[in-house]
């Protein structure tokens, strides 16, 4: 038994929309509407009001929110803590450069090939 068909008008500009969503989905034109009924009716909504703050809603703006906060986590440490990092390695590592003696003392048995830590 084969399904009737009947018409309904909508604006061109309408068609359009709808055709392009269904092709970029891949399915035929009554799946689609039926698809998008179904969406509204399963979670009962409706496109004509604003949408309750539902769990489902509720987690996915947290999730977009914590991964904001990642991103710009990730910005912070990239663009100040690492340079800042390297800058306080580099004046400890130079202060302790600092604190080398720059002349050390010679001791005799140095000099001495005889002496047994003239080896070492």
């Amino acid at each position: 038994m084969s399904k009737n068909f009947s018409r309904i008008n909508f604006h061109s500009e309408t068609v359009e929309r709808f055709k392009k969503y269904a092709v970029e989905n891949e399915v035929n034109y009554t799946e689609t509407l039926e698809a998008m009924l179904d969406f509204f009716d399963k979670n009962y909504i409706s496109p004509f009001k604003p949408f309750p703050l539902t769990n489902n809603r509720l987690l996915h703006i947290f999730n977009k929110r914590m991964d904001a906060l990642e991103a710009l986590l990730r910005k912070m440490e990239k663009d100040s803590l690492e340079p800042t990092l390297k800058i306080l390695l580099n004046l400890i590592n130079g202060a302790n450069l600092r604190n080398k003696p720059l002349y050390r003392e010679k001791k005799a048995y140095e000099e001495d090939d005889t002496h047994p830590d003239f080896y070492k």
